[in-house]
């Protein structure tokens, strides 16, 4: 994994999840270092990465929402000739051709019940990522600890409502968790450990 995304990650777990334009600034007003990027039309995502690049933010890229690059097999090459440096998806492919072009990968994974981790699984394995988003959140207190520490690290997501939720994700292996709440994208860092 990128140091400088592991550093950002160590100094503030919390990623802000941005959905749209509407919380770019609050987000580059935050405390939180990293960011995943989402629902931005293609015209708008470059001067979104450069706004936060400027501003030290570390920008992870949902490719899988942004139109006009999810389906596009250029489309990692393009958010790399842009400026991102990490990407997030479901796809294993895209997955495989962002760690190609050596991004930070993030491969986002739902498990609804016992039946799709198997298969999760398997296409973490045929993907490679960097850190796996699993979701939601709360599913992590139900996972066995050693289908856990099979895992590249993990950012839980999806019902992280408060500091509790942080502390719970944390306490049962996340390295980190994003959240689309911008009132926990500047809670104090010293708190939210496990």
């Amino acid at each position: 994994m990128d140091r400088s995304f592991g550093a950002c990650l160590a100094r503030h777990p919390v990623i802000a999840t941005m959905f749209g334009l509407e919380q770019i600034n609050t987000f580059v007003g935050s405390v939180a270092e990293i960011g995943i990027v989402a629902n931005v039309e293609l015209r708008k995502l470059a001067p979104v990465i450069a706004t936060l690049n400027r501003a030290g933010k570390f920008a992870i890229v949902n490719i899988d929402s942004c139109e006009g690059l999810s389906q596009d097999k250029g489309g990692v090459e393009y958010l790399a000739d842009i400026g991102v440096a990490s990407l997030v998806s479901t796809r294993v492919a895209t997955i495989q051709r962002a760690n190609r072009a050596g991004m930070v990968t993030m491969q986002k994974v739902f498990v609804t019940d016992r039946s799709t981790w198997p298969r999760s699984v398997k296409a973490l394995e045929q993907s490679d990522p960097n850190l796996v988003q699993l979701m939601p959140a709360p599913m992590l207190t139900h996972m066995a600890a050693q289908d856990l520490k099979a895992l590249p690290p993990i950012i839980a997501s999806g019902f992280v409502c408060n500091q509790t939720d942080i502390g719970i994700a944390m306490k049962h292996g996340a390295v980190g968790v994003s959240t689309s709440d911008p009132e926990l994208w500047s809670l104090d860092p010293r708190q939210l450990k496990g």
